[in-house]
């Protein structure tokens, strides 16, 4: 990817898949999509779902928040650019393998942290390298974040459409056949891909998956969102961020809560949750808050 540059996320999907025939492995077709979310929630990609195109972004460092300095690599990773920061005497550099997720035949990419003496000398090492120092992007990408809401009118589904709608419980969230009775999110395909749709009264409005799962779960005031405090550093808490899985996040909420720690999201199969580390409380509350969730801390 980083030498492609960009591309159509259908091609790049069978590419991944192929590769990973060719590693003895055999990925689930929705698997190279959620390989994919990982890239982007990871900050090495931007991925339009809606219009089909990939491209990778330029490399960059992002300091984790309360680590003593240490930031975490992001965007392309150009060939022989790790071997130049192993090679950096500036530098120390830590790669860290990701295993596969529970029952994944696909694992994320290693997450590469790398530290200095001092802040300006890693900033001088890394542009040094052609590695961009983005700063505390977990945060900055929290602050930015705007409250979602529901798309341009839509026209309601034809009759001859095969509808789906989501019927959301507090520990269940699958669609079914047919129109929802009263408000509610619906699913049909459109060209080969799911498209959605929310009807909210009589109207209709476009939305995408992650925003009408949790503007439906907003609707029924039913919580999602959970955070642990784990330490408390120079002040300030941090913890740990549960999400249940049926409801996912928006790219850029995700991002925010994956670059708090540089690991892609982890997922606890006893609880059914996604699970996000080194979270400061102010980048959890501010991600719930975006996706119109009221975060419930936990013990």
């Amino acid at each position: 990817m980083s030498e492609t540059g960009s591309g159509d996320v259908r091609d790049l999907r069978q590419r991944i898949a192929w590769a990973a025939r060719s590693a003895d492995l055999n990925p689930k077709p929705y698997e190279t999509g959620r390989w994919l979310r990982d890239i982007s929630a990871l900050g090495h990609a931007e991925i339009d779902w809606q219009n089909g195109r990939w491209a990778v972004a330029p490399a960059a460092a992002v300091l984790i928040p309360q680590s003593g300095g240490t930031a975490v690599l992001a965007g392309a990773r150009r060939t022989g650019l790790v071997d130049r920061l192993e090679g950096c005497d500036d530098l120390a550099v830590h790669i860290e393998e990701q295993p596969s997720a529970f029952g994944q035949a696909l694992p994320p990419p290693p997450s590469i942290y790398v530290q200095a003496e001092s802040l300006p000398q890693l900033i001088a090492a890394l542009e040094a390298l052609g590695v961009n120092y983005a700063g505390a992007a977990a945060r900055r990408i929290a602050q930015g974040l705007r409250r979602i809401d529901l798309g341009t009118p839509a026209a309601p589904p034809a009759w001859s459409d095969d509808v789906e709608h989501l019927l959301p419980h507090s520990d269940d969230l699958r669609f079914v056949t047919g129109l929802p009775h009263g408000d509610g999110l619906c699913r049909m395909t459109v060209q080969g891909r799911p498209s959605y749709s929310y009807r909210r009264g009589d109207s209709w409005f476009r939305t995408d998956h992650a925003t009408g799962i949790l503007y439906a779960l907003a609707a029924l005031k039913i919580g999602v969102i959970r955070w642990r405090r784990d330490r408390v550093s120079d002040g300030e808490e941090i913890g740990t961020v549960f999400v249940d899985q049926g409801a996912p996040l928006p790219p850029l909420q995700a991002r925010a809560l994956v670059l708090c720690s540089g690991l892609p999201t982890k997922f606890g199969q006893t609880a059914r949750t996604a699970i996000y580390s080194n979270v400061p409380q102010e980048v959890a509350e501010q991600v719930g808050e975006s996706v119109r969730q009221k975060v419930t801390q936990i013990a």
